[in-house]
């Protein structure tokens, strides 16, 4: 009769769907340099030449860190209190067409650009805009593109409000911002992700689930879940949220569900069917540690060299062990993940 049980159990659980595989973890950044809660988020520049790209990480605590493939850091950058971090390429700053990083800042509740010049594969040392957005507390952060603006959407911690801001540049550099969409969702929110292409983003409301929403509804009254806390795939608290783009609108959408120390991954396109989770173990020599508790995260889809020849993905350690040193970020081949959970 036991084993009855278990061959029922075991049916039970495959008619779920999809199970959650464990992937290996390829390379660990160098530790940030404050203890307790300070990594947080990263964002992935794709260089020309794809092994020189980089990934830009925010120390939330007290500000911003460059790190190549390798993990090695390439420039730290002190100043205010970055939690989450995003970039879009070929921004028409003055110098020239150049990636536009944004963070938010709690500092000042406000949203801060730079200039990261490709050259030095470095942020400018000074940011080129703070805009205000009257938030009790800024959380979460991203950039995306709408038609030819580009668009900023922040979140508020306390009441889950979320803005998303039409970006302009003045003859002179100058960044200024219009909101054009308000509305809360009424708890804490902080991941969000936009899908420039199909003129739509994500927000992870953190006890709650993941909603999609058009960056033209302006009161957020159209927008759908797209996974729910208790759905048997999410479960509190759902974090950073980021979109490995494939060809013809293809891909995935995928979020941090740190309650869980794993990601669940959906489908980019059509109704976001869900399509299974994975975890991030330890890589194969030891070099790297396993992954718990993970805020936020990033992935690319091109190849950067023969380590991540299908992109990469990203995430914040929130336990850094093995030995055991401040928060770092980890490096997954985004080839592991597609192979483990047979994804297209």
């Amino acid at each position: 009769m036991r084993h009855m049980w278990i061959i029922l159990a075991a049916a039970a659980l495959a008619a779920c769907g999809p199970q959650t595989v464990t992937v290996p973890a390829a390379v660990e950044t160098a530790p940030v340099n404050e203890p307790d809660d300070a990594a947080d988020d990263p964002a992935i520049w794709v260089a020309p030449d794809p092994t020189q790209s980089v990934v830009i990480a925010t120390q939330k605590q007290g500000g911003l860190y460059v790190f190549d493939l390798a993990g090695a850091i390439v420039q730290e950058l002190p100043g205010g209190e970055p939690n989450n971090v995003d970039l879009r390429d070929g921004f028409g700053w003055p110098e020239g067409a150049s990636p536009l990083v944004g963070a938010s800042d709690r500092t000042d509740n406000a949203l801060v650009f730079w200039r990261f010049d490709p050259a030095t594969r470095q942020l400018d040392p000074q940011p080129r805009a703070r805009i205000a957005t009257g938030f009790t507390e800024i959380y979460g952060f991203c950039i995306g593109r709408m038609g030819d603006s580009y668009v900023a959407i922040a979140t508020d911690k306390d009441s889950g409000e979320v803005g998303v801001w039409r970006l302009s540049l003045s003859p002179e550099g100058v960044i200024g911002g219009e909101r054009i969409v308000t509305y809360t969702l009424g708890s804490i929110a902080e991941g969000c992700v936009v899908d420039d292409e199909a003129g739509v983003y994500y927000v992870a409301q953190e006890l709650e689930g993941i909603w999609r929403a058009t960056l033209d509804d302006a009161d957020g009254s159209e927008r759908r879940a797209v996974g729910e806390v208790g759905d048997g795939q999410l479960v509190g608290d759902v974090e950073g949220l980021t979109i490995w783009r494939g060809g013809d609108g293809g891909g995935y959408l995928i979020a941090s569900v740190q309650g869980a120390s794993r990601f669940a991954v959906y489908d980019r396109g059509g109704e976001n069917a869900y399509r299974g989770s994975f975890r991030i173990g330890a890589s194969a020599d030891g070099s790297a540690d396993a992954v718990q508790g993970t805020d936020g995260i990033d992935v690319v889809s091109a190849p950067l060299g023969a380590a991540f020849p299908q992109g990469l993905f990203v995430a914040q350690d929130d336990e850094n062990t093995d030995p055991a040193e401040l928060q770092n970020f980890k490096y997954v081949s985004w080839a592991e993940i597609a192979t483990a959970l047979a994804l297209d």
